[in-house]
């Protein structure tokens, strides 16, 4: 190994040691920053793909306020808090109610259709209501556990959405998904507590706005502005690619859960090829998505994207031979949702989730919007970090040489599959 490559990563180990000392002292974003400005002696190549990866770790660690300015695109911002801003540790959190309620409150379950991170994070809602000593408060009748199927017109999505909004038996509704958010806000009594979760593109689905984060009054959403823009800017600068497949339903729902929007928007930027196959159909089949990766194939793309798509849910299909196909053809496979689809012979994923402290966040506002929790709880904001997933297996049967600062920077490291999602239903 050469001296540059010894003191480049002397330099940024260094680096990334202080963004971890930043996380814990809850300092600006700047200041990591400023750490990392060193990294300018090293070769310009790594060193712009090193600044990207930890301007995309270092904004979450280190943002303390809870509707970041402009010039603070990285943190997030979440609607509605009541709640100062700065950071819970676990040991400051407070217990139940001293007055229980004379009645259990009444959660409603709503889902366009079955997808594997919908049951991890209602596991990990009800398991975060358990340790705040509230999930005795609560009760998920299977009667509003409601889920039309992903290719039910938006009509019933809607019809559901109104039952829900306008029964007064219900005092809070989790809404898994954009078409779910979407159907209720659309027919929205502006009481009923409203937990949106895991949506894909919230301000571009146009359900908060894209500088404030600000939604409904009675919509509690976390929102991560300017998310996708850089997960694609740092799959192009790990890993450069000429031309990037990708493939949705064409709807404004099915934009949103590809994010093409931001897609097509970096690929002006950086200047590579989006193509794209608009044509899956509304329930992301397996048969649907297979037709498309042949197409995209057929159309020389040298990279393709995996994103939210129902074709790729291990918990409802099996996409091991699209996985194995664009393997053996060489195609750069970058995953939205980090290890699950890497640990699958993904060759690269970035996990922008993390579900233990996202489980926590929707919590904690559920049990306080219900007056579960004393007024002067501190709340779970569900800071978390990025994890960059790599498989190197997948590289080495591609005869691809990763970039050190790639594997410096990664968190995981695949050489073999690990078991599949958990396919249970979640139990109160």
């Amino acid at each position: 190994m050469s001296s540059r490559p010894r003191s480049f990563l002397a330099t940024f180990t260094a680096a990334r040691s202080h963004m971890r000392g930043c996380a814990a002292t809850l300092c600006a974003s700047i200041h990591c920053a400023v750490a990392l400005f060193t990294v300018a002696l090293c070769a310009m190549p790594l060193c712009v793909m090193a600044l990207c990866v930890m301007t995309l770790l270092t904004g979450p660690l280190c943002a303390v306020s809870l509707a970041a300015p402009a010039s603070q695109p990285a943190a997030p911002l979440v609607m509605p808090l009541n709640s100062p801003a700065q950071s819970r540790p676990q040991s400051q959190l407070q217990g139940p109610p001293a007055h229980p309620p004379a009645q259990p409150k009444v959660a409603a379950y709503f889902e366009a259709g079955p997808y594997w991170e919908f049951s991890l994070l209602q596991k990990e809602i009800i398991k975060a209501l358990r340790q705040r000593g509230v999930a005795k408060y609560f009760v998920f009748p299977d009667e509003f556990h409601v889920s039309p199927g992903w290719d039910a017109p938006d009509s019933v999505y809607r019809a559901e959405a109104r039952k829900l909004m306008s029964n007064p038996a219900i005092d809070v509704i989790i809404s898994m998904g954009t078409e779910a958010t979407k159907a209720l806000l659309l027919e929205n009594n502006g009481k009923t507590p409203i937990m949106s979760v895991d949506v894909a593109d919230p301000a571009g689905a146009g359900i908060v706005d894209p500088v404030t984060g600000k939604g409904a009054d009675n919509l509690t959403i976390r929102y991560t502005k300017n998310k996708w823009f850089k997960v694609f800017a740092l799959f192009h600068e790990a890993l450069p690619f000429r031309r990037l497949g990708i493939m949705y339903h064409d709807s404004p729902e099915g934009l949103s859960y590809s994010n093409v929007r931001e897609a097509r928007e970096v690929a002006r930027e950086r200047g590579f090829n989006l193509v794209e196959y608009p044509f899956l159909d509304k329930a992301e089949s397996l048969e649907s998505c297979t037709k498309g990766v042949n197409r995209l194939m057929q159309e020389g793309v040298d990279a393709f994207y995996i994103s939210a798509l129902n074709c790729f849910d291990w918990t409802q299909a099996n996409p091991q031979q699209i996985f194995d196909v664009l393997n053996a053809a060489k195609i750069k496979t970058f995953a939205r949702d980090g290890s699950v689809h890497v640990s699958k012979g993904a060759l690269m994923g970035l996990s922008t989730l993390d579900y233990v402290p996202l489980g926590k966040f929707y919590a904690d506002h559920m049990a306080a919007k219900l007056g579960l929790l004393p007024p002067n709880t501190l709340l779970e904001e569900a800071a978390y970090t990025p994890k960059i997933a790599l498989n190197l297996v997948t590289a080495q049967k591609m005869g691809m040489d990763l970039p050190l600062v790639l594997l410096i920077s990664a968190d995981e490291l695949f050489d073999a599959t690990l078991a599949g999602v958990d396919k249970t239903r979640a139990s109160q």
